[in-house]
């Protein structure tokens, strides 16, 4: 069965266009400074080991209670400002926390999700720059001035639950960063996901499915676009939204400012026989996405995900000559 695709009304808010900057555990600046993020001793802590080949330990204040495997560490490479993001504490208690590091000085943390009584978790962060031009008309005869506009914002992904028997839905957070370092919570709302659905959708109880309560932020190279890819466990759909930017003139201070216009977003319907709760999500190039799940009898089950829907489910035989461990890296090598 293929899935199917319908197209959602798009969606403008404050957003980003440009280069995106890698974000995980462990990043590298263009300076050739590397970042690492972990805990010691209950707190958050990143080791910078910069490119003279000194080393320094940077504490991250008010950083207790982190979850480990939620630890991301970014740089905007336009400042070279640090920032780290990390869960605290599990359950209905999660909250996400981000803090900003510039010239010496912390800043925050901030609170960003879970602090209106509901529960975020499964954090994901891009730090993108915005770099638009735009011509501008000159007096008199003179030609008309080119105009550059840089911008650089923080992406932001979780899950949020609004109690223990909330199933929870995915959340979208576009923050512009400000030109001393700070991020700019209160200029956006977050986003739920599921309230761009269509109507009427159909679904089955497919588990707890805690692998798919992790949306992802995606750089489709071949575009140059960001997508948000997410699943709504109440209407059973796989959700892919693609965000492109426009640079628009403001009608009350008539500066230009950058938008974006979530656009063209897929939707998938889950297969009610794909066993769901156990299954794994690896994402590749051009927005491919491989699932797989352990079988019944010693073999590892997979299909590919694209814009299109779902593929029909392979299987791989295991046995003495392909471990379980190798049958993921050659699924894994399916991405590219």
């Amino acid at each position: 069965m293929r899935g199917f695709r319908t197209f959602l009304i798009a969606v403008i808010l404050l957003g980003f266009a440009g280069i995106a900057g890698a974000v995980g555990p462990m990043t590298l600046a263009r300076t050739g400074d590397l970042y690492s993020v972990s805990t010691i001793d209950n707190q958050v802590v990143v080791t910078a080991r910069y490119a003279d080949g000194t080393v320094s330990e940077l504490f991250v204040p008010q950083s207790s209670a982190a979850v480990d495997d939620s630890l991301q560490v970014g740089v905007d490479q336009a400042t070279g400002a640090l920032y780290v993001m990390w869960q605290k504490k599990t359950d209905m208690e999660a909250r996400l926390r981000l803090a900003g590091y510039l010239d010496g000085t912390w800043i925050g943390p901030v609170t960003f999700a879970g602090n209106d009584g509901t529960a975020a978790s499964n954090p994901q962060m891009i730090l993108h720059r915005v770099v638009s031009t735009y011509f501008e008309e000159a007096e008199g005869e003179e030609e008309p001035a080119e105009i550059e506009i840089a911008t650089t914002f923080l992406h932001l992904t979780w899950w949020n639950r609004a109690n223990e028997d909330d199933i929870g839905s995915a959340q979208y957070q576009a923050v512009r960063i400000d030109e001393d370092g700070t991020p700019m919570f209160r200029e956006t709302e977050p986003m739920s996901l599921v309230d761009f659905l269509p109507y009427g959708i159909a679904c089955f109880d497919i588990g707890p499915a805690e692998n798919l309560k992790h949306p992802k932020l995606l750089m489709d190279p071949r575009s140059g676009n960001p997508h948000v890819f997410a699943t709504d466990l109440n209407s059973c759909l796989f959700q892919m939204f693609e965000l492109q930017s426009e640079l628009v003139e403001d009608i009350a201070t008539k500066r230009r400012r950058h938008i974006i216009i979530l656009r063209s977003p897929s939707t998938v319907a889950l297969r009610p026989d794909l066993p769901l709760e156990a299954t794994k999500i690896e994402v590749g190039s051009g927005l491919k996405l491989i699932m797989h799940w352990d079988g019944d009898d010693e073999t590892l089950e997979y299909l590919e995900l694209d814009k299109d829907g779902l593929s029909e489910t392979k299987s791989l035989s295991l046995d003495e000559t392909l471990s379980h461990e190798q049958a993921v890296e050659l699924i894994r090598g399916l991405r590219n």
